[in-house]
């Protein structure tokens, strides 16, 4: 819009000269322009309104998020690349997936569970594209936002897109502008998204290129499901550490609790004791194992 207004001057001009006025004082223009340039910038401060109550709206809820500790992964990509694929696959959600800048334009947030019980956040985040003006960058922060406070970032690349790479960069260079390093292994995983759409001899070339990095990517298929438990498995290794084992142990006022940490754990074995308690051997994450034992008694967890 801003840039609309300022082609305003320049149309109007261009109508005089051909008309042989003199400029807009008194010209037949001065009405019309006026009028046009306030009703872009009504739509602007209009915009810059709603974009402020979302900055705060997500403020608010960073906020409550804080108070339940649980780790936020953000998707983000140039515009195409699968992010709102990937998250409706992970999540299960209904999310808008088009080919389309800025197509999600309020992060969307939903709770996952982790195949060992770990909770997470996973942010869907706005699309990016080449050369995208730092002004542009400032006016939608606020979506941006949710990038800067993740505790995880996953860059997700069309690795089947000739200009893979420029791409790669161009997400780079807006993340640095943001504050992220996406040379920080350990808080960016970078995913090669739509491997299905690769011929075999591409294929085998872009992994084996891949695995000889510091830290290999990892190739996913968003809508075949390729690779999912695995981007699954490192995302929880990252956010919450090594699996642990525990042994934990319910008696029968806890029965109730059984089906729930099968939802939430990876359960190994299960004992049903003589006394009618229930013994269940499983493997969670450190986090996990501390929501566990605070749902239950610590002394039934062992």
């Amino acid at each position: 819009l801003n840039y609309q207004k300022g082609r305003l001057v320049r149309s109007w001009t261009h109508l005089e000269r051909q008309r042989g006025g003199a400029g807009f004082l008194g010209g037949p223009g001065e009405t019309q322009i006026e009028s046009d340039r306030r009703i872009l910038q009504d739509k602007i401060t209009k915009l810059k309104h709603e974009l402020e109550t979302v900055r705060r709206t997500r403020d608010l809820h960073r906020a409550k998020r804080k108070k339940v500790p649980f780790p936020v992964v953000a998707i983000v990509g140039y515009t195409n690349a699968g992010k709102s694929t990937l998250f409706n696959r992970l999540t299960g959600a209904g999310v808008l997936a088009e080919d389309m800048l800025f197509a999600t334009l309020d992060p969307t947030l939903r709770r996952v569970r982790l195949p060992h019980g770990t909770p997470v956040i996973l942010s869907d985040t706005v699309g990016f594209i080449s050369d995208l003006p730092t002004h542009l960058v400032a006016a939608f922060r606020a979506t941006l936002e949710e990038v800067v406070e993740a505790d995880l970032v996953l860059h997700l690349r069309d690795i089947s897109d000739p200009d893979t790479a420029a791409q790669a960069e161009d997400v780079e260079r807006i993340l640095a502008d943001l504050g992220v390093d996406a040379a920080d292994t350990n808080r960016v995983i970078e995913v090669w998204n739509k491997i299905d759409l690769l011929d075999e001899g591409n294929r085998e070339r872009l992994l084996a290129e891949g695995a000889s990095g510091k830290s290999p990517p990892i190739a996913i298929s968003a809508v075949t499901g390729e690779g999912l438990d695995t981007l699954k498995a490192l995302i929880e290794t990252r956010v919450s550490g090594e699996l642990e084992t525990m042994t934990v142990t319910l008696s029968p006022a806890q029965l109730g609790q059984v089906d729930w940490l099968y939802r939430n754990g990876d359960v190994v074995s299960r004992a049903d004791n003589e006394d009618g308690s229930v013994t269940l051997s499983l493997t969670a994450t450190h986090s996990a194992r501390q929501e566990i034992e605070s749902r239950l008694h610590r002394k039934s967890v062992s």
